[in-house]
């Protein structure tokens, strides 16, 4: 059976999505469950709504986070167990020693560059 090429497509762009800092901050967050809304997002990493709304946008068009707005809030969630899955296997690689996850050092995150797409 051979794999349609459309499959390879879709992985890219959820590798592609996940490839950028900010977006991988938003993604270790969402996970820890530290945030869960758009707002705390923003309260959270201290970004403009703009970029926020911009990285989580691609994250929902990847399929990795769904958002449902209740009343002013939009609250967000990772879609598992597929996303987690990926996350946890991602950290594992970064830190095989201590098997330490992102989401204990999002911090570190924040001094490269998140305004970029």
């Amino acid at each position: 059976m051979n794999p349609d090429p459309q499959d390879f497509r879709r992985a890219a762009g959820i590798f592609k999505a996940l490839s950028h800092p900010g977006r991988l901050q938003v993604a270790c967050l969402l996970m820890s469950g530290r945030s869960n809304t758009q707002k705390e997002l923003i309260e959270e990493l201290g970004w403009p709504q703009s970029t926020v709304a911009r990285h989580v946008g691609m994250l929902r068009s990847r399929g990795l986070i769904t958002a449902t707005r209740c009343g002013t809030e939009v609250h967000l969630e990772l879609v598992k167990p597929v996303t987690v899955h990926l996350m946890d296997a991602v950290c594992e690689w970064v830190h095989p020693e201590t098997g330490e996850r992102f989401t204990n050092r999002f911090r570190d995150l924040h001094e490269v560059s998140i305004h970029g797409a």
